[in-house]
Protein backbone atom coordinates (compact mmCIF):
# COMPACT_ATOMS: atom_id res chain seq x y z
CA UNK A 1 0.00 0.00 0.00
CA UNK A 2 1.70 3.47 -0.85
CA UNK A 3 2.28 5.65 1.61
CA UNK A 4 1.56 9.02 -0.84
CA UNK A 5 -1.71 11.33 -0.26
CA UNK A 6 -4.12 10.38 -2.64
CA UNK A 7 -3.98 13.32 -6.19
CA UNK A 8 -7.48 14.88 -6.59
CA UNK A 9 -6.87 14.09 -10.25
CA UNK A 10 -9.32 16.36 -11.40
CA UNK A 11 -7.49 19.10 -10.34
CA UNK A 12 -4.35 18.53 -12.10
CA UNK A 13 -3.52 20.83 -14.55
CA UNK A 14 -2.21 19.60 -18.27
CA UNK A 15 1.05 22.32 -19.39
CA UNK A 16 2.15 22.49 -23.08
CA UNK A 17 -0.41 21.62 -24.77
CA UNK A 18 -0.82 22.45 -28.85
CA UNK A 19 -4.25 23.98 -30.62
CA UNK A 20 -5.10 20.78 -32.06
CA UNK A 21 -8.01 19.39 -31.18
CA UNK A 22 -6.90 15.37 -31.68
CA UNK A 23 -5.68 13.63 -30.50
CA UNK A 24 -7.39 15.04 -27.14
CA UNK A 25 -5.60 14.94 -23.60
CA UNK A 26 -6.63 11.78 -22.00
CA UNK A 27 -9.35 12.24 -18.57
CA UNK A 28 -6.37 11.69 -16.06
CA UNK A 29 -8.78 10.48 -13.37
CA UNK A 30 -10.04 7.69 -15.14
CA UNK A 31 -6.68 6.82 -16.80
CA UNK A 32 -5.35 7.03 -13.14
CA UNK A 33 -7.71 4.94 -11.61
CA UNK A 34 -6.90 1.84 -14.21
CA UNK A 35 -3.12 1.73 -13.66
CA UNK A 36 -1.18 -0.68 -11.39
CA UNK A 37 -0.02 0.86 -8.25
CA UNK A 38 3.46 1.08 -9.31
CA UNK A 39 2.19 3.41 -12.73
CA UNK A 40 -0.08 5.11 -10.48
CA UNK A 41 2.83 6.25 -7.54
CA UNK A 42 5.21 7.52 -10.64
CA UNK A 43 2.60 9.81 -11.64
CA UNK A 44 1.66 10.89 -8.46
CA UNK A 45 5.63 11.73 -7.99
CA UNK A 46 5.49 14.07 -10.88
CA UNK A 47 1.97 15.53 -10.22
CA UNK A 48 2.95 16.41 -6.41
CA UNK A 49 6.65 17.34 -7.74
CA UNK A 50 6.22 19.57 -10.39
CA UNK A 51 2.15 20.97 -9.87
CA UNK A 52 1.02 19.71 -14.02
CA UNK A 53 1.04 17.13 -16.01
CA UNK A 54 2.85 18.34 -19.31
CA UNK A 55 1.58 17.81 -22.92
CA UNK A 56 3.99 14.72 -23.67
CA UNK A 57 1.60 13.27 -20.78
CA UNK A 58 -1.73 14.33 -21.68
CA UNK A 59 -2.08 12.99 -24.62
CA UNK A 60 0.62 9.86 -24.12
CA UNK A 61 -1.11 8.42 -21.17
CA UNK A 62 -3.37 7.07 -24.08
CA UNK A 63 -0.68 4.24 -23.54
CA UNK A 64 0.04 4.34 -19.88
CA UNK A 65 2.43 1.73 -19.81
CA UNK A 66 4.52 2.46 -22.91
CA UNK A 67 4.36 6.13 -22.08
CA UNK A 68 5.93 5.11 -18.25
CA UNK A 69 8.09 2.45 -19.63
CA UNK A 70 9.76 5.00 -21.96
CA UNK A 71 10.29 7.66 -18.89
CA UNK A 72 11.25 4.41 -16.91
CA UNK A 73 13.70 3.88 -19.63
CA UNK A 74 15.62 7.16 -19.82
CA UNK A 75 15.48 8.03 -15.55
CA UNK A 76 17.90 4.45 -16.45
CA UNK A 77 19.85 5.81 -19.14
CA UNK A 78 20.48 8.91 -17.51
CA UNK A 79 21.92 7.45 -14.16
CA UNK A 80 24.22 5.85 -16.20
CA UNK A 81 25.83 9.05 -17.35
CA UNK A 82 27.24 12.42 -15.87
CA UNK A 83 24.53 14.94 -15.21
CA UNK A 84 26.71 17.48 -17.67
CA UNK A 85 26.67 15.02 -20.52
CA UNK A 86 22.64 14.22 -19.90
CA UNK A 87 22.33 17.52 -20.47
CA UNK A 88 24.45 17.98 -23.24
CA UNK A 89 23.05 14.98 -25.25
CA UNK A 90 19.38 16.60 -24.83
CA UNK A 91 20.23 20.67 -25.87
CA UNK A 92 22.49 19.14 -28.28
CA UNK A 93 19.48 17.17 -29.99
CA UNK A 94 16.58 19.37 -29.11
CA UNK A 95 18.31 22.36 -30.88
CA UNK A 96 19.24 20.40 -33.51
CA UNK A 97 15.81 19.53 -34.47
CA UNK A 98 13.92 22.38 -33.45
CA UNK A 99 12.59 20.96 -30.25
CA UNK A 100 11.53 23.99 -28.34
CA UNK A 101 9.29 22.39 -26.42
CA UNK A 102 11.73 19.83 -24.10
CA UNK A 103 14.46 22.28 -25.26
CA UNK A 104 13.22 24.93 -23.39
CA UNK A 105 13.14 22.41 -20.21
CA UNK A 106 16.55 21.95 -20.63
CA UNK A 107 17.82 24.79 -20.76
CA UNK A 108 15.44 25.75 -17.40
CA UNK A 109 17.86 22.24 -15.63
CA UNK A 110 20.87 23.91 -17.00
CA UNK A 111 20.83 27.20 -15.47
CA UNK A 112 19.36 25.56 -12.31
CA UNK A 113 22.62 23.41 -12.11
CA UNK A 114 24.22 26.38 -12.75
CA UNK A 115 25.82 25.70 -16.27
CA UNK A 116 27.38 28.86 -18.01
CA UNK A 117 25.16 30.57 -21.03
CA UNK A 118 28.43 30.14 -22.49
CA UNK A 119 28.28 26.51 -21.50
CA UNK A 120 24.70 26.22 -22.44
CA UNK A 121 25.68 27.96 -26.09
CA UNK A 122 28.06 25.10 -26.39
CA UNK A 123 26.18 22.27 -25.68
CA UNK A 124 23.56 23.69 -28.43
CA UNK A 125 26.31 24.31 -30.87
CA UNK A 126 25.54 27.73 -30.73
CA UNK A 127 28.92 28.50 -29.30
CA UNK A 128 32.62 27.26 -29.65
CA UNK A 129 35.29 26.45 -26.67
CA UNK A 130 32.94 26.42 -23.93
CA UNK A 131 32.67 22.27 -23.58
CA UNK A 132 35.78 20.09 -22.25
CA UNK A 133 37.01 17.37 -24.74
CA UNK A 134 35.05 14.99 -23.42
CA UNK A 135 31.89 17.09 -23.62
CA UNK A 136 32.51 17.58 -27.00
CA UNK A 137 32.71 14.20 -27.73
CA UNK A 138 29.72 13.62 -26.26
CA UNK A 139 28.17 16.21 -28.19
CA UNK A 140 29.53 15.18 -31.66
CA UNK A 141 28.37 11.47 -30.93
CA UNK A 142 24.96 12.37 -30.08
CA UNK A 143 24.80 14.24 -33.09
CA UNK A 144 25.59 11.54 -35.43
CA UNK A 145 22.94 9.16 -34.04
CA UNK A 146 20.11 12.98 -34.37
CA UNK A 147 21.53 12.78 -38.38
CA UNK A 148 22.77 9.07 -38.94
CA UNK A 149 26.04 10.36 -39.30
CA UNK A 150 28.60 7.71 -39.71
CA UNK A 151 29.38 6.96 -36.69
CA UNK A 152 33.20 5.44 -36.61
CA UNK A 153 34.64 9.18 -36.12
CA UNK A 154 31.93 10.18 -33.31
CA UNK A 155 32.44 6.83 -31.58
CA UNK A 156 36.14 6.79 -31.49
CA UNK A 157 36.61 10.49 -29.96
CA UNK A 158 34.16 9.42 -27.67
CA UNK A 159 35.57 6.11 -26.76
CA UNK A 160 38.80 8.05 -25.40
CA UNK A 161 37.07 9.38 -22.44
CA UNK A 162 33.79 6.86 -22.08
CA UNK A 163 33.58 2.96 -21.35
CA UNK A 164 31.05 0.75 -23.22
CA UNK A 165 28.73 1.08 -20.78
CA UNK A 166 28.51 5.25 -21.26
CA UNK A 167 28.80 4.95 -24.97
CA UNK A 168 25.93 2.86 -25.23
CA UNK A 169 24.05 5.04 -22.99
CA UNK A 170 24.73 7.75 -24.72
CA UNK A 171 23.44 6.39 -28.06
CA UNK A 172 19.97 5.14 -26.73
CA UNK A 173 19.76 8.57 -24.70
CA UNK A 174 19.67 10.45 -28.05
CA UNK A 175 17.37 7.78 -29.68
CA UNK A 176 15.17 8.59 -27.26
CA UNK A 177 15.55 12.34 -27.55
CA UNK A 178 15.05 12.03 -31.68
CA UNK A 179 11.28 9.91 -30.97
CA UNK A 180 10.42 12.73 -28.62
CA UNK A 181 11.69 15.37 -30.44
CA UNK A 182 9.26 14.02 -33.34
CA UNK A 183 6.27 13.05 -30.70
CA UNK A 184 6.84 16.93 -29.87
CA UNK A 185 6.28 18.51 -33.11
CA UNK A 186 3.38 15.89 -34.14
CA UNK A 187 1.12 16.79 -31.05
CA UNK A 188 2.57 20.60 -31.47
CA UNK A 189 3.48 21.12 -28.01
CA UNK A 190 4.20 24.22 -26.69
CA UNK A 191 7.33 25.69 -24.56
CA UNK A 192 6.56 25.37 -21.00
CA UNK A 193 7.87 28.48 -19.57
CA UNK A 194 7.06 30.38 -16.01
CA UNK A 195 7.07 29.37 -12.78
CA UNK A 196 3.47 27.66 -12.97
CA UNK A 197 0.61 26.76 -15.01
CA UNK A 198 -2.64 28.61 -15.95
CA UNK A 199 -5.74 28.31 -17.24
CA UNK A 200 -4.86 29.23 -20.70
CA UNK A 201 -2.36 25.68 -20.51
CA UNK A 202 -5.38 23.57 -19.30
CA UNK A 203 -7.78 22.63 -21.53
CA UNK A 204 -9.92 22.39 -18.50
CA UNK A 205 -9.49 25.86 -17.21
CA UNK A 206 -8.08 24.31 -13.49
CA UNK A 207 -6.23 26.98 -11.44
CA UNK A 208 -2.39 26.75 -11.14
CA UNK A 209 -0.46 24.42 -8.88
CA UNK A 210 2.46 24.41 -6.73
CA UNK A 211 5.62 25.87 -8.69
CA UNK A 212 8.42 23.34 -10.20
Amino acid sequence: MSDRPEVDWTTVPYRGLGDRTRPEPVDLATVVAGLPDGLRDRLAERADRLGYINGFLAVGLHHPGAVLALLDMTEQLKAALDPEHVLIVALATHQALGNEYERAQYLDVARAHGMSEAWIGAAQGRAVGGLTAAEEAVRRLTLAVVFAAPPTPALTAAGAHLDDRGLVAIIHLAARFVATSRISHALSLRPMTGPSPTAHDDPRGTAAAPAE
